[in-house]
């Protein structure tokens, strides 16, 4: 069944729209424009002229090769939120199948699709080059499009920093985003969103490597976007097949560009973020032991503060690369033999495993699986299975090769099965793409990166149906490889490596949590201090890893004196993570100075209410200043309350629009509420 008519589809879409939205629903005009150009590109017309991706086969662009070609279409209806949209064409001469798989939602005007390309015939086809699974022209406008987009992780207050780029009809060369070494976001997230005059499409590159993103105006004003892997120029052997990046767009309308980014958050967390029990996985609350039994060994320590997080509400027992080691050889020399040390856990990881359990706690264990360091297990035993570096340091393991992911798909899961793991932190602390680069043959170039996001993927997507509820800890040098396709599968609980310093940074931890929540709903990261300091509000996310110690230099968390602290931090992060559901608003400008104040708002449409962190930064001269709230209904009256005081206002819309925030000390902090008054209240 094609859904064509705009008339059936609204229909459908008010019989999926929740009554429960966190945030701002889609305008009618923003859903029938994602309808609209599905409809375009996807159910109907020549597919020459509108199918949204290309590439250049047997040296023709596709577009001009493929009028001729037979082409099937399907649709069909997933489930109460999505339909599937599959086109299908083939080239008669060589066999060449190309299949674009579409999924249209219903809640959102979301649309996203992947790519897959497969040899049919008998023999190799000609060379594949310049695919883009987004290949898009927007008519002209003499007004110049922004694009907005962020930095990634650079261990600084740089990290996830919003950046706008005008693109004008007179620019000579095109606006061009890749990474660096291969991790999807360093130095940029794959997060875009372009704004025209009154509206604009957000987009999302899902590929966890080496990505690019190219705007180019022509004279006229038209607008080409293509985006894609780099680097693909390759022929395909009989019967194998390949995959894209994965596309997202989010139309949306209106003046202010931030309504992009948070219609794409509100379809992340709708469709895409990992989910334990039906219900949103939240950043967890954290933590840990930095030190061992005398013997050096770590079981003691550990089993002996699981009960006291416990009952101060820590969620998740953190085993980090470092100081836990759970491996022999230590770091980076280990990475490579992922066995238990019996020097240090002599009776493996199971009695860890059982006493988290037993305290009601999830345990997370470190790996990093890609990596293999000479003269490990992994390099010994199964060189084959190591691509070599140019120098003495590290291998890149092959997750391309099947029977290799096999193994280390079995290695990693009788670890998650032992120790009964609820979280895989994945860590990745090399650059691949010069790996990648090197194993390709002249007419296979992009095929050896391919293979191992692909692989990637499949084992995630693998250890998870094995152990449903298990969450990957996407860990890449700190935040270097966000993107939509890790966001699916788990939460970077360890944004930036910034915080490995082991000391608060707290203008940079508030400009990193502001920058990542522009995209990303759920991460975390170090926190160095307990509620209600400043430097612990500033690092605060819905959990964190609580990483503050003693005068011993030992993490403080299941220490005597520090129970009421860690429970009343416990208790904020509950507190306030329901309203991270809800749409994301900076309040002040994007700076690190510590003359101004900084903070932020999310707002709950569903409960008529919100909440915003506001900082006083160190040299600050002002103990008062006006905040404006966003979504605050003009016709209503709310109620305003603080967490650190039992101060309560009720004020107009007006009121709202200019809440005044005092802060007595500098640095300081403050946490505000609010609710719309219910009439007759």
């Amino acid at each position: 069944m094609f859904f064509r008519s705009f008339t059936s589809f609204v229909g459908f879409m008010l019989a999926v729209l929740s009554p429960q939205a966190w945030a701002s629903g889609p305008a009618p005009e923003e859903m029938k424009e994602a309808h609209a150009w599905v409809t375009a590109s996807m159910l109907g017309g020549p597919v020459a002229t509108t199918i949204p991706f290309s590439f250049v086969y047997n040296g023709q662009p596709l577009r001009s090769r493929c009028a001729t070609w037979p082409v099937q279409r399907a649709s069909r209806k997933l489930d109460d939120t999505r339909l599937e949209h599959v086109i299908k064409i083939t080239d008669p001469a060589t066999q060449l199948e190309v299949k674009c798989v579409t999924i249209e939602y219903g809640d959102w005007p979301a649309v996203e699709w992947v790519l897959h390309l497969r040899n049919g015939g008998q023999a190799n086809t000609p060379i594949i080059e310049g695919i883009k699974a987004l290949d898009i022209t927007l008519e002209g406008e003499r007004a110049a499009y922004v694009l907005h987009y962020s930095l990634g992780d650079s261990n600084s207050a740089k990290s996830f920093a919003p950046v706008e780029q005008p693109l004008k009809p007179e620019d000579s060369k095109p606006f061009v985003l890749a990474p660096t070494g291969g991790r999807s976001s360093d130095p940029y997230l794959p997060f875009l969103n372009l704004a025209g005059e009154d509206r604009g499409i957000a987009m999302a590159v899902g590929w966890s490597g080496q990505w690019e993103a190219r705007f180019e105006r022509a004279p006229d004003g038209r607008l080409r976007i293509q985006a894609g892997q780099q680097l693909t120029h390759l022929t395909l052997q009989p019967g194998e097949s390949i995959r894209t990046p994965r596309m997202l767009l989010v139309f949306w309308r209106g003046l202010q560009p931030l309504r992009g980014s948070n219609l794409m958050r509100q379809a992340m967390i709708s469709h895409y973020l990992p989910r334990c029990g039906g219900q949103v996985v939240f950043s967890p609350i954290c933590a840990s032991v930095n030190w061992t039994a005398p013997d050096g060994s770590y079981e003691g320590p550990h089993l002996e503060v699981l009960p006291a997080l416990a009952k101060r509400g820590v969620e998740v027992f953190w085993s980090d690369m470092d100081p836990q080691q759970w491996y022999p050889g230590g770091f980076p020399e280990g990475t490579g033999t992922w066995e238990v040390d019996p020097a240090k856990y002599p009776r493996g990881l199971k009695p860890i495993g059982d006493a988290v359990k037993a305290a009601g706690m999830e345990y997370l264990l470190w790996f990093e699986p890609e990596r293999v360091h000479p003269g490990t297990k992994i390099d010994k035993e199964h060189p084959e299975w190591v691509m070599k570096p140019q120098d003495k340091g590290s291998g890149l393991f092959r997750l391309g090769d099947p029977q290799a992911r096999k193994w280390l798909t079995g290695a990693i899961d009788r670890h998650v099965t032992e120790a009964s793991l609820s979280w895989v932190r994945w860590d990745f602390n090399i650059e691949p793409l010069s790996f990648w680069r090197r194993n390709d043959a002249p007419d296979r170039q992009g095929i050896t990166e391919i293979r191992h996001i692909e692989g990637l993927y499949a084992m995630w997507d693998e250890l998870r149906a094995r152990h449903p509820g298990l969450v990957i800890d996407n860990c890449a040098s700190g935040g270097r490889r966000i993107d939509l396709e890790t966001c699916t599968r788990g939460l970077p609980l360890w944004h930036s490596d910034m915080q490995c310093s082991g000391k608060p940074d707290p203008a940079a931890d508030q400009l990193q949590n502001a920058g990542l929540f522009r995209w990303v709903p759920m991460h975390g990261c170090g926190n160095f201090a307990y509620e209600p300091d400043y430097a612990f509000r500033s690092a605060m996310t819905a959990g964190n890893i609580l990483a503050h110690s003693n005068t011993k230099g030992r993490l403080s968390t299941a220490d005597a004196d520090t129970a009421d602290a860690v429970r009343r931090t416990a208790a904020i992060y509950k507190k306030l993570r329901p309203y991270m559901l809800g749409d994301f608003y900076p309040l002040f400008p994007h700076s690190a100075s510590e003359e101004s104040w900084y903070g932020y708002q999310f707002h709950r449409t569903d409960m008529q209410a919100g909440m915003a962190v506001v900082f006083r930064r160190t040299k600050c001269a002002e103990t008062t200043m006006p905040v404006k709230l966003n979504d605050v209904d003009p016709t209503a009256k709310y109620e305003i309350t603080y967490e650190d005081t039992t101060d309560k206002a009720v004020v107009s819309a007006a009121g709202m629009s200019l809440c005044q925030v005092k802060i007595e000390s500098a640095p300081g902090s403050a946490i505000l509420y609010y609710r719309r008054i219910a009439q007759g209240e």
